[in-house]
């Protein structure tokens, strides 16, 4: 049932709106009889206090007493049928009641004033599950999913009622898309597999079997996955572009080698739409005010989104007009605050490519941003058919997208220094001085000492996702842990006892016992951040680097060390610390790597200096959003000008 303070009360003396939620807290508190007695005396007093009725009818239900419920709660729809949470509540009860046939008509009808009502979608899913009608409830639950971010309960209805029908392959994948919600990899692999046993050819559970296998940290298993799902499906984007950002994980790949997959990315899917490329008809004045458009599928609760709001909020609205382009059903806080800091805000997944294309060249956008690349929800085929006459990759993705459309790359001196990455780039390389824009959490725990100089034990940690922690990465770990003795280390999103046994064994194998291990579970973003208290020193993955975990790391007082190579992915932890001027942390081999680690541990002051100096560091005028936003947009400004004079 719906909670009883949704409906409050309408017009009607001020003594009857006090007793109401005199009432609604006591049925909230579950004093029913209470409540009941105080409902009863409003509705006596006015026999057409819509609200009331309702409740009292919900309070007579939760007492056992749905008979006189049903008249109540109608005579409240026909005194305000507008308000379809009586309807809801109506078909909840009815449902309650085994009164299924009864059920649906009040879900129906809600749907019919409605149709956006998320609860009624599942409601009514659930009542034609239990009536028989499967093809009905599968319909339902599945309209339910495509307009909100998927829950477990509703994916494992869906999953039941799939199972119910027959569909065994389809309920397989449904419930191992429900198990990654809660975290059970091991479940949810095996579900996609008995999935694929059944339906050799079910493009998405191999596309997703590849996607849990990579959070695994098995880039390997999941490359060879993703590229069976190219077989079945050579054309879909998606699927390619999900091959693209695992192989960043492989330490085997070459940059060379994923290069010219982002190559062959731009000859299957851009090739074919360069015929339709249209001249830009944008006015051409060099220094007037320029519309900049940034697309991508993450502004919500994700990383991006912190990278990218300390850039937004800074930005100069008399120097540029912003259109946001949101990719995505998940709204959030962060959501609100990013569409109220921009001059237009369009929410687009439900639009094709074509038809972004063209709300992008209607809106005469200047510059057009990509912050996604090829992570999930990016909308590169519409960066393809080049709808702005300047487009720019920049913050989601360490790397190429391959496109000739896309004209620039926003990157940074360390990051992609002079010399060293253009040739692993379609995209033109535009270095910002200052680099990537930070906001720390102003929540954030203060800088302790160094835990070792107190503790005796040296805590070394990484808290990225495990799938950028490969075998390779774990071998050298494990020479480091077995120079120095005194050492453990910290692991952290350690999700479910199959990644906590995967890794024991990976060590094993190594030489290092359980005991050296700290394996830490996933945890709120406060305790994240306090969790730095117990670490030393922390440990950069390899080919794929930390780039958020990085700079959180730094702000409470952890130095990294990196294992730079020469592309993008590998040089991100690399580009953070030399902004903080810490190159003694960069190294360029694993024994280097190795030495470095065992040379601060020897140095437990000098490391304790470092970690004290770190948010000053951070800090500095050059580290400023402010001053880095100035950055990027005379930046822009130059890509403008050169656009405008080509």
């Amino acid at each position: 049932m719906t909670n009883p303070d949704r409906n409050q009360p309408g017009a009607g003396a001020a003594s009857n709106a006090q007793a109401l939620q005199t009432a609604i807290a006591l049925h909230q508190s579950g004093n029913f009889r209470q409540a009941e007695v105080i409902y009863q005396q409003i509705v006596q007093a006015d026999p057409h206090h819509a609200d009331a009725l309702h409740l009292l009818g919900l309070v007579y239900h939760q007492q056992g007493q749905s008979k006189l419920a049903i008249p109540l709660i109608k005579k409240a729809i026909a005194l305000n049928p507008a308000d379809t949470t009586y309807q809801f509540n109506l078909g909840n009860l009815h449902q309650d009641l085994g009164q299924l046939d009864e059920a649906i008509a009040c879900f129906q009808q809600v749907l019919t004033r409605q149709p956006g009502y998320i609860d009624a979608l599942v409601a009514l899913g659930t009542a034609f599950s239990a009536h028989g009608r499967l093809d009905e409830a599968i319909a339902s639950y599945r309209q339910a999913i495509s307009l909100r971010p998927v829950t477990y309960h509703v994916l494992l209805n869906l999953a039941n009622a799939l199972f119910a029908r027959g569909r065994v392959d389809e309920a397989h994948y449904t419930a191992a898309h429900a198990l990654i919600l809660q975290g059970q990899l091991d479940e949810a692999v095996a579900n996609y597999q008995q999935a694929l046993v059944l339906n050799p050819t079910y493009f998405d559970a191999r596309l997703d079997l590849a996607t849990a296998l990579l959070t695994q940290g098995k880039p390997d298993e999941a490359n060879a996955n993703y590229r069976k799902a190219l077989l079945l499906q050579p054309n879909n984007a998606r699927a390619y572009s999900n091959l693209l950002f695992g192989m960043q994980s492989l330490s085997t790949c070459s940059p060379a080698e994923l290069f010219s997959e982002h190559l062959r990315f731009a000859e299957r899917f851009e090739a074919p739409l360069k015929r339709g490329w249209q001249p830009h008809t944008n006015s051409r004045e060099p220094e007037r005010r320029i519309k900049v458009g940034y697309v991508s599928g993450d502004f919500c609760n994700h990383v991006v989104a912190f990278f990218f709001e300390p850039i937004l909020a800074c930005h100069d609205k008399t120097v540029v007009e912003l259109y946001g382009y949101y990719n995505n059903i998940q709204h959030d806080s962060h959501t609100e605050w990013i569409a109220a800091h921009m001059d237009h805000f369009v929410v687009c997944n439900t639009l094709s490519d074509e038809q972004l294309a063209q709300r992008i060249r209607l809106d005469a956008i200047d510059i057009l941003v990509d912050l996604s690349g090829h992570t999930a929800a990016n909308r590169l085929l519409v960066f393809a058919r080049k709808p702005a006459p300047v487009q720019v990759n920049y913050i989601g993705y360490p790397g190429t997208t391959g496109l000739s459309a896309m004209d620039y790359r926003i990157s940074d001196p360390w990051q992609d220094p002079v010399g060293l990455t253009e040739r692993y780039h379609s995209e033109k390389l535009v270095r910002i001085p200052g680099g990537m824009a930070y906001q720390p959490d102003p929540a954030a725990p203060a800088v302790n000492a160094l835990p070792a100089l107190t503790s005796g034990k040296l805590t070394l940690a990484c808290l990225n996702n495990l799938s950028k922690v490969n075998p390779a990465v774990i071998a050298l770990w494990a020479r480091i842990l077995q120079a120095l003795p005194q050492a453990r280390l910290l692991l952290g999103n350690v999700t479910e006892s199959g990644i906590q046994q995967r890794l024991t064994d990976l060590f094993g194998a190594a030489g290092i016992g359980p005991e050296r291990l700290l394996l830490q579970t996933r945890v709120s973003v406060p305790e994240y951040l306090a969790l730095h208290g117990q670490i030393d020193l922390a440990l950069d993955p390899f080919p794929y680097n930390g780039g958020t975990t990085t700079m959180h790391s730094l702000w409470m007082g952890v130095p990294v060390i990196t294992l730079a190579g020469d592309h993008a992915v590998s040089r991100l932890c690399a580009a953070h610390l030399s902004r903080v001027g810490l190159p003694e942390f960069i190294t360029h081999s694993e024994d280097e790597y190795l030495q470095c680690a065992i040379s601060f541990a020897n140095d437990l002051p000098k490391l304790n200096e470092v970690r004290q100096s770190l948010r000053q560091r951070m800090t500095a005028a050059e580290c400023d959003p402010a001053a880095i936003t100035r950055q990027l947009e005379a930046a822009y400004r130059d890509m403008w000008r050169t656009w405008c004079n080509s």
